[in-house]
């Protein structure tokens, strides 16, 4: 005969009921961590869709400056315009910041201005190198690259050519990749750009000090220096860049978005012609990668 043990039975319901309690703490758990995930992906994604409002509307007040500025002083482009006026540091938000700076992409040499075998472009790409302090043995790769595979999307691309980071910011001190020929402005333009263009540092050295103290040039300065405006040079600019950072709550967002203006029946028209997501400025979160959106709008 069995003796029953009504102490281990009574251990095993015990043990039946904890595991019961267990199982549902696990699941309740688990429902309040989903629900958590889900709160917070949807902070976020409103998060990230008021960002993006606050750069399109940067965007915007640029384009409404930018045309403006073709109507009412259509002879120049410096920074003392309007559309440079629009610029803004860290002016503060709904639940965070806002920044927005604009430059002008013409006050750059343009790289892709290599790929058509004008010899004066290799000419002063080359001096470009120098001026930069950046080794010669650059120019026959880059200049074939770009001969072979056509414009440019940004100078990302020379990577390709065996170009470090490190060279690739240094050469954007000087260089922009545009998508087509394009005169450098003599307004915006760098000094050390300027000594290239009039093949002395002296003349840039000038220039450069007339036009800080009255705003901007024009034909008549460079007279009074008997010199006259280079071949690939001018006043005026046409393409620009609106570079904007955003945070919103945790969302930080940082986006490059390149201009170009140009006449039409209508008026002068400007339209956003490509997107560049940026990485955050912030040193945590300079490792990220930049991605480039061709936009048609």
């Amino acid at each position: 005969m069995t003796t029953r043990n009504p102490s281990g039975r009574k251990g095993m319901i015990l043990l039946n009921v904890l595991l019961v309690v267990s199982v549902a703490a696990i699941m309740v758990t688990l429902m309040m961590t989903s629900q958590e995930v889900a709160i917070d992906r949807t902070v976020r994604f409103r998060e990230a869709a008021q960002a993006r409002a606050y750069t399109r509307a940067g965007e915007a007040s640029v384009i409404v400056a930018l045309r403006r500025d073709a109507v009412e002083a259509s002879a120049s482009d410096h920074a003392r315009e309007a559309w440079r006026a629009v610029e803004d540091q860290n002016v503060v938000i709904e639940g965070g910041r806002f920044s927005l700076q604009v430059r002008d992409d013409q006050a750059f040499f343009n790289l892709n201005s290599v790929g058509s075998g004008n010899p004066l472009a290799r000419a002063r790409f080359a001096r470009v190198l120098e001026a930069l302090g950046l080794s010669d043995q650059i120019l026959d790769p880059v200049v074939s690259y770009v001969s072979t595979t056509g414009p440019l999307a940004n100078l990302g691309e020379l990577r390709v050519v065996g170009l470090q980071p490190a060279e690739i910011e240094t050469l954007s001190q000087l260089v922009a990749a545009l998508p087509r020929e394009t005169a450098i402005n003599i307004n915006t333009a760098d000094e050390r750009l300027l000594a290239v263009l009039f093949d002395s540092p002296v003349t840039a050295r000038l220039l450069a000090s007339r036009r800080q103290r009255l705003g901007y040039l024009t034909p008549a300065d460079l007279s009074g220096l008997n010199t006259l405006v280079p071949a690939g040079a001018g006043f005026t600019s046409n393409f620009f860049t609106v570079e904007t950072e955003v945070q919103v709550g945790e969302t930080r967002q940082r986006t490059a978005s390149a201009l170009v203006r140009r006449a039409s029946p209508a008026g002068a028209q400007v339209v956003v012609y490509s997107r560049q997501r940026l990485s955050p400025s912030l040193a945590e979160n300079a490792g990220g990668s930049n991605q480039h959106q061709v936009v048609s709008d």
